[in-house]
């Protein structure tokens, strides 16, 4: 019996949402445990929202790399080390398995640190912190790598079915989420992505939109993260008129509570998909240069479609020119029409309400 865990998964948002299956499955599997998590600053408000954590450590890790050698690096980093030694773990969880997330693992007063090994880790400095390594399967999908490695530190063989969680909302977001107008049977349509080659071109996400709506009586809600994003946002809403409504500036929990009220999500490779697979609303995705195989939420209700390389590159998880590739053909190509052939067998395979 375990009493005390701490996990540690410093960034980014997506990559926490998606090692979430692993804290359900600790605390079904040590209910009365103390569970803590380490990660970066931003990071800190979506962790603190989850019912499951017990605390969380803020790291400032990308700070003090900025100035490493300075006077405030210094001080806030013997402080931290400090915090880091000052409470004792029966096991210590690196699912990052890279230098940043070392150095935390390093400063953690724990029994058992709990790593990648040789073959699967990101980056090999990351053994020398660990005193317990296990390979995964570098083609499994990344949840299941996050929680292969958990499970197969206890020797469970046993498949895990993720139940997913409602993160806790502030007053003030319960009273927001309350005042949102409900528009039935409603698609939430989460277009954005910080990286440019894993959008869809606004022509494809407008003619696939125009087919939904032609053909069944959906409504959209159109998030948005930044003001380019809600110039688009707000443009759809008016294309849509009655059927068409765009927010923005959401808090993670809010805008997953607002995932579990609507009957489904259209996006790509994004936080936002991975947050929708946090709740049991079906989602319809869009991938080019990464794989939905590795990163899509596992479920059969996740559909997603996969745009191919022109130019005949294969890759394990993500296109080695993610971010430089000049065209982005692999999901720029991709037609409206192609897309709602897909999205139809979506709706019926997951029953979704349609007048």
């Amino acid at each position: 019996m375990l009493s005390s865990i701490l996990i540690i998964k410093t960034s980014a948002i997506g990559d926490v949402i998606q090692t979430f299956p692993v804290l359900e499955y600790l605390r079904r599997k040590f209910p009365d445990s103390q569970i803590d998590w380490v990660a970066e600053q931003p990071i800190a408000p979506l962790l603190k929202a989850h019912p499951l954590v017990d605390r969380v450590i803020e790291v400032r890790t990308k700070a003090w790399r900025k100035a490493p050698l300075s006077a405030e690096t210094r001080s806030e980093f013997s402080a931290f080390v400090k915090k880091m030694r000052s409470t004792p773990y029966d096991l210590a969880i690196d699912l990052q398995g890279n230098t940043k997330s070392a150095v935390v693992t390093a400063s953690a007063n724990a029994k058992v640190k709990l790593g990648y090994g040789w073959g699967s880790v990101r980056e090999k400095s990351n053994v020398l912190v660990t005193n317990k390594r296990l390979n995964v399967a570098p083609d499994l999908n990344v949840r299941l790598k996050y929680l292969r490695l958990v499970q197969g530190y206890f020797g469970d063989l046993e498949e895990f079915n993720a139940q997913g969680v409602r993160l806790n909302l502030s007053h003030q977001e319960r009273e927001h989420l309350e005042s949102i107008p409900r528009k039935r049977p409603q698609l939430m349509v989460c277009f954005g992505s910080k990286w440019a080659n894993k959008r869809l071109e606004h022509s494809t996400l407008n003619a696939l939109l125009q087919k939904i709506a032609a053909e069944y009586d959906f409504s959209f809600l159109f998030i948005f993260g930044d003001e380019e994003e809600k110039k688009v946002a707000d443009e759809l809403s008016v294309l849509f008129g009655e059927r068409g409504s765009s927010m923005g500036n959401l808090s993670l929990p809010l805008w997953q509570a607002l995932m579990w009220e609507v009957d489904g999500v259209i996006a790509v490779d994004s936080a936002a998909l991975h947050l929708c697979g946090t709740t049991q609303t079906p989602s319809f995705s869009v991938f080019g240069p990464s794989l939905a195989s590795s990163y899509k939420p596992i479920e059969e209700r996740h559909v997603a479609i996969q745009g191919a390389c022109p130019y005949g590159l294969t890759f394990v998880s993500r296109c080695p020119l993610l971010r430089s590739c000049a065209t982005g053909a692999c999901i720029r190509d991709l037609k409206g029409e192609e897309l709602f052939a897909s999205f139809k067998g979506w709706v019926d395979s997951n029953a979704l309400v349609c007048k």
